[in-house]
């Protein structure tokens, strides 16, 4: 193997990336995975880091499509279908932390995806408080369902389809041709299976992008760069210039359905990342649920930081 990703597998516990090659394989072959296979297929969180991400993707494709679905993926599925999240948490239920927009620019819409909405509140308020301070007008839907993302990852297209078609008939009434996220999953699945749908060519933006000229000096943060959007981790590191660049894991350990499936690895992973670390700063709700719930002192969010800064300085100048 590769040294040098021989090194970043072992960054990571609990990988197993011949497992991935071994049960598409055997699904091609014998139409069939069960056991302890099958848990095996979903304990991988599509980091990539092995560069089979997606051999694993398409084995849980082929499964699904030949009616084998995990509990987990089953119940997650069901979740979006009833309630519009991935939580299962009826929408009612979400105590909305952000004040009912009436702004006329219905054009530009935050889309504030499962995890803020119903799990990270306090990081939807923090978004909510830059983009007041950069004075951009938005709207929020109030019948948000999920984006789809998870339901892509874990291999139901078609599921997932139907998720992006909920949106999609919302979007269009609305004339929608911005939208704002916070969570690097809404911003993977509007640009891979939302632009484009039927005409549909809206602006997206992750809530990063939106932010500039502020510097935070500290060296006692170290970053944990999320599944997707990993491209945006330059933009963080600008303002974090004296952090550490990476931390002990590739992943924080929840992604692809893994929280869900095998809350062990989670957890695992979650340790690991935050290893050898002062503080850990992530740009992904998703991340920070999963690192926060194991050593909450030690763990951050971006736009919490950001927001705690402006706020504490109003010299700094955001964008």
């Amino acid at each position: 193997m590769n040294k040098n990703l021989d090194n970043e597998l072992n960054r990571s516990s609990n990988c197993s990336p011949l497992s991935s090659m071994y049960c598409n394989l055997k699904l091609r072959i014998t139409g069939d995975l069960k056991g302890r296979d099958l848990e095996n297929l979903y304990n991988c969180n599509l980091c990539n880091q092995c560069h089979l991400a997606g051999v694993n993707l398409s084995a849980r494709e082929i499964g699904v499509k030949k009616g084998i679905i995990a509990r987990h993926v089953a119940g997650i599925r069901e979740n979006i279908s009833e309630y519009g999240n991935s939580y299962g948490i009826q929408p009612e239920n979400a105590n909305n932390v952000l004040a009912n927009n009436k702004s006329s620019n219905a054009e530009t819409i935050l889309f504030k995806g499962c995890t803020p909405s119903y799990k990270t509140r306090e990081i939807l308020k923090a978004a909510d408080n830059l983009l007041k301070a950069e004075k951009i007008e938005y709207i929020t839907l109030d019948n948000e369902t999920c984006c789809g993302n998870i339901l892509f990852n874990l291999g139901e297209v078609s599921a997932g389809e139907e998720a992006v078609r909920r949106n999609m008939d919302k979007f269009q009434q609305r004339g929608v041709k911005r939208i704002i996220t916070l969570c690097p999953g809404c911003y993977n699945a509007f640009n891979k299976y939302y632009q484009s749908y039927d005409g549909f060519n809206p602006e997206i933006i992750l809530l990063v992008d939106l932010i500039s000229e502020i510097t935070i000096e500290s060296a006692e943060f170290t970053i944990q760069d999320p599944c997707h959007a990993r491209e945006k981790g330059s933009v963080v590191r600008n303002f974090l210039p004296n952090s550490s660049n990476k931390t002990n894991s590739p992943c924080c350990g929840a992604g692809a359905g893994v929280m869900a499936h095998n809350p062990e690895i989670a957890t695992s992973k979650a340790f690991k990342a935050l290893e050898d670390n002062e503080i850990t700063v992530t740009y992904c709700p998703f991340c920070y649920l999963n690192l926060s719930r194991v050593k909450p002192e030690k763990v951050k969010d971006f736009y919490m930081l950001i927001n705690e800064n402006r706020t504490s300085n109003p010299e700094i100048t955001l964008y």
